[in-house]
């Protein structure tokens, strides 16, 4: 638990957020799934594991890794605690139709075990579409300048 901790402190410290909510299912479209996700780390409510492929991996700034499990538990478990989050900018490629590349920011303020965090970073979400649902693959931060 503690890489864990480790690493999603170096996520957040250098970056942050969420805010959009849709009507769209986000299994269904992968604009709506990127909302899903962020929604579900600011809401803390279990969810965030549907939203991921069974190989989904999530990559800081400094090239660390944490896999889907890993990173439900932490926010699952209230290691991570997300108070505010905004996305900014989103953006969804979509190619043939079975897999979609979103990018943009997001601004987020929260603390991982007791650590305060403010910060925002530019993130990519990999979905790809299996069956007939969409998961994310991967999601990749950058600290923003």
């Amino acid at each position: 638990m503690k890489s864990l901790l480790s690493v999603l402190l170096a996520l957040l410290l250098t970056s942050a957020a969420f805010a959009q909510t849709t009507a769209t299912d986000p299994l269904q479209d992968p604009t709506a799934l990127t909302n899903a996700f962020f929604k579900a780390m600011l809401d803390e409510d279990g969810t965030i594991s549907k939203y991921m492929t069974s190989d989904f991996t999530i990559t800081s700034f400094d090239g660390a890794t944490v896999d889907g499990d890993l990173l439900a538990q932490g926010v699952g478990g209230g290691y991570v605690i997300i108070e505010t989050g905004t996305l900014s900018n989103p953006r969804t490629r979509q190619y043939n139709s079975d897999a979609a590349v979103t990018t943009g920011s997001w601004k987020a303020k929260g603390s991982i075990q007791g650590q305060n965090f403010e910060n925002t970073v530019s993130f990519s979400v990999t979905s790809v579409k299996q069956g007939s649902t969409w998961k994310i693959a991967n999601v990749q931060f950058t600290a923003a300048k």
